[in-house]
């Protein structure tokens, strides 16, 4: 049972780390977007929306809001960094 279980923990860190990867090229695609158009990184409006809305979906799909906070503070602090 433990090897099955695990086996499905597997295959879904694989699937998030898929859809990491292509939301970062997304990011990339944001950033040279800003760049030519002499827009800075960070649009506090939108990420504060952001972060907000993804909690909301968090708590619904009760998740714990520290977790997804953390984890949404991480990507948005590597995102920025790509995109200066």
């Amino acid at each position: 049972i433990m090897d099955k279980l695990r086996n499905k923990i597997d295959i879904l860190d694989n699937k998030l780390l898929e859809i990491l990867a292509e939301r970062m090229k997304v990011v990339v695609e944001i950033g040279k977007y800003k760049k030519v158009r002499e827009l800075p990184p960070l649009d506090k409006k939108r990420w504060n929306e952001v972060l907000r809305i993804r909690i909301e979906k968090a708590k619904a799909l009760k998740l714990s809001e520290k977790l997804v906070r953390e984890i949404y503070e991480l990507i948005h602090k590597h995102s920025l960094e790509l995109q200066k």
